[in-house]
């Protein structure tokens, strides 16, 4: 059986390599076909904001990647509610992603304390 593996996105998607960084640990990780749950919580709801335009900055964009996570059998995809209200974001604000999850965040610490590993940078 494989160990499941939790990727917390926890930072904003710029001003660090953070997000970029578990993005492509999630995707290589699925290549091996472990069970792999992306949670974003904090400032990490921030990595699903739709229409984002980091090329005004020179920095290359690469939110439009985490719609990809399904095609990678990453389909357990939570974001925490607490935090939209916290930075007065909707979902609608999001990336549109069918499998995104909005959970609370005791839902989310039990998902990270049921995980074989849990990763976030």
């Amino acid at each position: 059986m494989s160990k499941s593996i939790c990727i917390v996105f926890n930072k904003a998607p710029y001003g660090s390599q953070a997000g970029r960084e578990l993005l492509d640990i999630a995707l290589m990780a699925a290549a091996f076909e472990m069970p792999i749950t992306a949670i974003f919580i904090g400032q990490g709801v921030y990595q699903l904001l739709n229409n984002q335009q980091p090329d005004i900055l020179n920095i290359k964009n690469h939110s439009a990647t985490f719609k990809a996570l399904p095609l990678y059998d990453i389909e357990q995809i939570l974001v925490d509610q607490n935090a939209l209200h916290q930075f007065n974001l909707k979902q609608d604000d999001l990336l549109e992603i069918d499998e995104l999850q909005f959970s609370s965040t005791d839902d989310i610490k039990t998902r990270i304390a049921n995980s074989d590993f849990v990763l976030t940078l």
